[in-house]
């Protein structure tokens, strides 16, 4: 027997349960988004702590902390940017965004002038 097709099983659903169980129905939508984002972030800074140059000038404590404020500042409003983009709502776009962040140490200044590029290529000026 299969899950009607109404039902959501996505992590964020599962946070959603798992919140309102402990926090409540009215905080549970926020509690398990930064759960969810928070989770995220921990698993992109194991990943990017791993790929990260041991001589960067940013001590690991300082690049956490970073990391954690950006993650936590930056997440929701890029998933909502990024959904008109993607089949996924915003919901499901939180762990990857908030994973990515930390992800990618050392590289957000070639990440950034790459989007300048594109931005500037796709609304016609020359590169």
């Amino acid at each position: 027997m299969s899950a009607p097709a109404d039902v959501d099983l996505s992590p964020y659903a599962a946070f959603v349960i798992a919140a309102g169980a402990f926090f409540g129905p009215h905080a549970a939508q926020y509690v398990s988004a930064y759960a969810l984002v928070l989770i995220g972030w921990f698993c992109g800074l194991m990943f990017g702590l791993w790929r990260r140059n041991p001589e960067a000038r940013m001590p690991v404590w300082a690049y956490a902390l970073f990391t954690l404020t950006a993650a936590i500042g930056v997440t929701v409003p890029a998933a909502e940017l990024l959904q008109p983009y993607t089949p996924l709502p915003a919901s499901a776009l939180l762990f990857p965004v908030s994973a990515a962040i930390p992800a990618v140490p050392d590289k957000w200044g070639a990440i950034v002038a790459w989007a300048a590029q594109v931005l500037k290529t796709a609304r016609g000026s020359r590169p």
